[in-house]
């Protein structure tokens, strides 16, 4: 279970330390790349800012049962092998990330914004980035390769 833990420790840093040095940043948008942008946007939504129209609503439900969810994450773990301790701490650690930003200030900071010409993906974060990445992983060994699990 070490390695689920410094993997969870490990991107919930990332993402505090992240989220705090775009917050000191005195900007609104920052063109990196011709892909890549960086910019301050505060999803009161869900992954990709649906059902925002619901915010007060949903804050609450999400602040009461995401550390129920990730009670269930860390219960889950420690049945699984190493790898999948890892990818589980790192959706734990993201999880984690984002339900601080809704505890502190009611909402999620999004600052990554990735687009091809003038179509953008949603606004995302390093929490998201390591959820989504991670869950891809765990579902793809899980299902694809489960006979190759070890």
């Amino acid at each position: 279970m070490g390695l689920f833990y410094l993997s969870g420790l490990l991107v919930l840093l990332l993402d505090r330390i992240t989220k705090y040095l775009i917050l000191k940043i005195n900007y609104d948008h920052i063109e990196l790349t011709f892909f890549l942008n960086l910019v301050k946007v505060w999803n009161k939504g869900i992954a990709f800012g649906l059902f925002r129209d619901f915010s007060n609503f949903l804050n609450i439900f999400l602040i009461l049962f995401t550390p129920l969810i990730l009670i269930m994450i860390l219960i889950f773990a420690r049945k699984q092998p190493r790898f999948e301790q890892i990818l589980l701490g790192c959706i734990f650690g993201g999880g984690m990330g984002n339900w601080l930003d809704r505890v502190l200030f009611g909402a999620v900071l999004d600052f990554i914004d990735f687009h091809v010409g003038k179509y953008h993906w949603p606004a995302f974060n390093i929490a998201d980035l390591a959820i989504s990445i991670s869950l891809i992983i765990f579902l793809v060994r899980c299902y694809v390769f489960k006979d190759f699990r070890k």
